[in-house]
């Protein structure tokens, strides 16, 4: 199988994990602060890898030629779910922070464009921009609301894009050592807040913030493994199928706006999606040198 299907395979792994993962934490999210949902999902990851490896090969987790630059980027894994808290205490609607936060596929071209060096074909740049019309069909069923209150819901999505931009040029360090960073940094950022917001979970809610961690760590070992394979650009549009899963677990359940708009951007990214895993060997993206490699470099006294 080629990289470029490879890593279009583990970028729909990461998304039905992802999926899964926020249909778990949406269950206890009522009772808990997200912060201490966020903190205990990574005190999970964290927990798990030392489980599995630390015993035995403990400094594999931590050894890195470019530790600020780990930290740097697990930090936008806080920042991610910030955003998402900060934009609904400031009653920025959530259909509208999905839109914005849905041009992630278009902010990682960009970003792999000018940080990695990446040279998308233009069907990829379409393919971006389809999956974004996709996700306003699903999500602006008002009007957009006024610039100033998107800052969040963009920050989230910068969030994101740039933690897979940067874990494309991290592809040549240990996947532990990434996927170690990733919950260490997140970890330390909220220790010094968590004693102040704690609620003891009762078992249920502790059985199901375990689950997140444990399908998070899934996740995030998948978005590893399809940044390693190929150039993230390819695989960007097909981020959107996270879109696609939710909507099919809120169709099975019940919850579902339904019409034609779901109906027409379901099908939109679902054809994309179609469209990569068949002409992928006809979309070569061309790496003009990693930039990132560059930045990193500098961060990694």
């Amino acid at each position: 199988m080629s990289a470029g299907r490879i890593s279009l395979l583990w970028m729909a792994a990461f998304v039905a994990l992802w999926t899964v993962v926020e249909l778990l934490a949406s269950g206890v999210l009522s009772v808990y602060s997200p912060y201490q949902v966020v903190w205990t999902r990574y005190a999970v990851h964290l927990g798990l890898m030392l489980a599995v490896w630390g015993w035995r090969e403990p400094a594999t987790l931590w050894r890195t030629r470019r530790p600020l630059y780990q930290v740097a980027r697990s930090l936008l894994m806080l920042g991610m779910p910030a955003s998402w808290v900060v934009a609904m205490q400031h009653g920025v609607d959530p259909e509208a922070l999905m839109a914005v936060f849905w041009l992630s596929p278009l902010l990682i071209l960009a970003l792999a464009h000018v940080l990695l060096g990446e040279r998308a074909p233009w069907p990829i740049w379409v393919a971006g921009a389809l999956v974004c019309l996709a996700a306003d069909l699903l999500f602006l069923r008002r009007s957009m609301p006024a610039l100033s209150t998107l800052m969040l819901p963009l920050g989230m999505a910068l969030s994101f894009s740039l933690y897979v931009v940067m874990t494309r040029s991290l592809r040549s360090e240990p996947m532990r050592a990434n996927l170690f960073y990733t919950a260490l940094g997140v970890m330390l950022a909220l220790a010094p807040a968590i004693p102040g917001l704690w609620i003891t979970p009762v078992p249920h809610d502790l059985a199901v913030m375990v689950g997140v961690g444990v399908l998070g760590f899934g996740a995030l070992y998948a978005l590893d493994r399809m940044a390693a394979a190929a150039p993230v650009s390819l695989a960007a549009p097909a981020a959107c199928l996270q879109l696609v899963f939710t909507a099919g677990a809120a169709g099975a359940a019940g919850h579902t706006h339904g019409g034609w708009r779901t109906a027409t951007g379901v099908l939109i990214i679902v054809g994309v999606a179609l469209y990569l895993w068949l002409r992928e060997r006809v979309l070569p993206v061309r790496c003009a040198g990693d930039l990132g490699a560059g930045i990193g470099r500098s961060a990694s006294v």
